[in-house]
């Protein structure tokens, strides 16, 4: 061949003639299941952490609540401590006595603060007066007398009206005077009056009760009582006892610079709500050691995951690719003439639908070959010789035209060929090299060589036909013109309508002179 146009990547002329075998949709599935593979096993992974996490801090937060719950009862604790141990003086006739009704100072210092500070160990008591008159002052076992008024803006005045409240709540008339109900067995603390407040400059737990008869021996006159008010301050030594009770590691009690970046901390409010101090230690915390046995758990089940998904991935990935082959396959046989591997009558009307679509912008040509005696072939050498001539008819035809176009098989010796973009002269040199090619003795073997020629019909469209109809039965005729002409030659349509001065018509012409072959 001396001249043929450009040849095209052998991809782009199958997509070019419409016989694309695209498996990039089972390329894709493969790709998909590896992927969700993938995403399966980082959403596991992702599953496992967020609920190692959620139940890490979930059981921190529930241990920090339940050390805080421990200290808050041990601290409510101290408080009824404390009011017992204030039960034992405040609710006795002679308290009554020796402080309400004849104020006694010897027995104030020497049995009541005494008991109270070396017996009890309750740090400062006062004793308000009916009229709010600080009767007795004590810090530790030194004692004050008459110190003045209780200010209502006292953080110790509260507690002082709600012990008065109290008192008359539970007041009862006597022959002579006024008492108190007795207090049933267990119900002593039920309604215990206390809190924390900042006294003196420092947090102390505060416990207020009314001095009040016992047996009776001696009663109180109308009016308010005395109320005598204990308290313990925050310090070491309490902090200690608190945390003999719940051993908590390095437990402190802050007053000045509240820490808020520990966890394990209890805050300290006063009675109007402001924050006092916070005790703060170093808790037991199992987070750390519910997150130390997910993440083993999750290394181990998103192995397994992979594992699992990833070979689920792979079997359908190979089942992909098995079908697509087997499609393709089967795609082959559809559109290729299984003895000579070209494509067949079913891939030549796709191509030409294709070739039609892009007219005018892209003009074809369409070349039919027509096999002169073959018949005789198969008369005098078998069959099995003409299969053998229709095979190497189809390499010597492959040969010739390349990827130049498409060549195709859609009948017993009949060809077609379709080319795009191709000058008159590259055509006829490529005829010229098929009816050379083709006319070439034919090896088929014990009987011996066969020889055959091949008649060529040509035309080229949008210039005879715009539709398959038109310039196939053009081609048609051109190639049965070639016969009667006396074979093994190419004819042009144009040439045929310029020698004879008509228009082909889209029939196919009859032929009366020869037989086809």
């Amino acid at each position: 061949m001396t001249e043929i146009e450009k040849k095209v990547d052998h991809r782009a002329t199958l997509r070019r003639y419409g016989d694309t075998t695209d498996l990039s949709s089972k390329i894709n599935i493969a790709r998909l299941a590896f992927l969700l593979a993938t995403l399966l096993i980082v959403l596991a992974s992702a599953s496992l952490i967020f609920i190692g996490r959620f139940a890490s801090k979930a059981a921190d937060t529930q241990a920090v609540t339940n050390q805080q719950l421990l200290l808050e009862t041990a601290l409510k604790g101290k408080f009824m401590l404390m009011a017992r141990d204030q039960l034992s003086l405040a609710r006795w006739d002679t308290s009554v006595h020796r402080i309400s009704l004849r104020f006694d100072e010897d027995f104030i210092v020497d049995e009541f603060i005494d008991s109270l500070w070396f017996d009890f160990g309750l740090d400062k008591n006062l004793l308000i007066g009916p009229n709010n008159n600080i009767l007795a002052d004590s810090h530790e076992a030194d004692v004050s007398f008459n110190t003045g008024m209780l200010s209502k803006e006292s953080p110790l005045y509260r507690f002082v009206e709600l012990a008065r409240n109290q008192y008359f709540r539970n007041r009862i008339n006597l022959s002579e005077g006024y008492g108190q109900q007795p207090v049933p067995f267990g119900k002593e603390f039920e309604h215990p009056i206390h809190g924390f407040v900042d006294l003196d400059g420092n947090v102390a737990l505060i416990h207020a009760m009314a001095i009040v008869p016992d047996e009776g021996t001696f009663v109180l006159p109308d009016g308010n009582p005395v109320v005598l008010i204990s308290a313990q301050f925050i310090e070491s030594e309490l902090v200690n006892e608190l945390n003999d009770q719940l051993a908590f590691l390095d437990m402190q009690f802050e007053r000045e610079h509240l820490s808020h970046d520990s966890v394990n901390q209890y805050t300290i409010i006063s009675p109007n709500g402001k924050a006092l101090g916070v005790f703060s230690w170093q808790g037991h915390l199992p987070g750390r050691h519910i997150w130390n046995t997910v993440i083993p758990v999750i290394i181990l089940l998103g192995t397994i995951l992979g594992i699992v998904a990833f070979i689920i991935a792979w079997k359908i990935s190979r089942l992909t690719v098995s079908l697509a082959k087997s499609e393709r396959q089967n795609l082959h046989l559809a559109m290729h003439d299984t003895l000579s591997g070209l494509g067949n009558r079913l891939k030549y009307n796709r191509a030409l639908t294709v070739a039609l679509e892009k007219l005018p912008s892209v003009p074809f040509t369409l070349i039919q070959c027509d096999l002169d005696k073959f018949k005789q072939v198969n008369d005098t050498l078998g069959h099995g010789a003409g299969d053998t001539v229709i095979k190497v008819v189809a390499q010597r035809l492959i040969s010739v035209v390349g990827e130049a176009g498409l060549v195709c098989r859609i009948g017993g010796d009949e060809f077609v060929i379709l080319l795009e973009n191709v000058t008159r002269s590259a055509v006829e040199d490529m005829a010229n090299m098929i009816i050379e090619e083709i006319g070439k003795p034919v090896d088929v073997g014990t009987e011996g060589f066969a020889q055959v020629g091949v008649s060529l019909g040509i035309a080229t469209a949008p210039a005879h036909g715009d539709t398959a109809e038109k310039i196939m039965a053009i081609v048609d005729t051109t190639m049965y013109h070639a016969k009667e002409e006396g074979r093994n030659r190419a004819i042009f349509a144009q040439d045929l309508e310029d020698r004879t001065n008509i228009t082909l018509c889209p029939t196919r012409m009859p032929i009366h002179s020869t037989e086809k072959d």
